[in-house]
């Protein structure tokens, strides 16, 4: 594998972020808060719109898009940064490309000017939460319901974005 490169998403990226936001929909279905049925219904503007105002950050190995990060908001905690759309293809995991991309949304959370970067993650992803725990961050209250699948569990973490030295 070549040298994987990190860059925020222009307009330019749209069509990348569709292939990878569509891969994570179909590999890791309960991962995400939408579903495979409603990005398939995007037209081309909103993936122009996402790449260009929803801070994603995209892992590229040569021209092929391996991996995905968005940074946000979150509305229940102003005073924070939230972690959304985590995903790397399954031949790259293990490679530090998640760790990369996680790193390059806190440095944007710092400059946003924060303190706290947070997350959802599923329960029913072990794998996805204990890389979480390992990069510094830690559940906060107890799992509760996705919105979209009320079977599904979604258990919040947050790390401290100035004494975290990991991200």
């Amino acid at each position: 594998m070549s040298t994987v490169t990190i860059h925020r998403a222009t307009a330019s990226d749209a069509n990348q972020l569709r292939e990878i936001r569509l891969l994570s929909l179909r590999d890791e279905p309960d991962a995400f808060g939408s579903t495979l049925k409603e990005a398939e219904r995007f037209v081309p503007a909103q993936w122009e719109l996402m790449a260009t105002s929803w801070n994603y950050f995209l892992a590229v190995n040569d021209s092929d898009v391996v991996g995905m990060a968005g940074g946000g908001r979150y509305e229940k905690m102003s005073d924070a940064r939230w972690l959304y759309g985590m995903f790397v293809r399954t031949e790259v995991r293990g490679t530090g490309v998640a760790t990369r991309l996680v790193r390059e949304v806190a440095q944007w959370a710092r400059r946003e000017g924060v303190e706290t970067l947070g997350l959802h993650v599923t329960t029913s992803l072990p794998r996805a939460r204990a890389f979480y725990s390992r990069l510094g961050f830690s559940d906060v209250g107890r799992p509760e319901p996705m919105d979209r699948d009320r079977s599904l569990h979604l258990q919040m973490m947050t790390t401290n974005l100035v004494t975290n030295d990991y991200v």
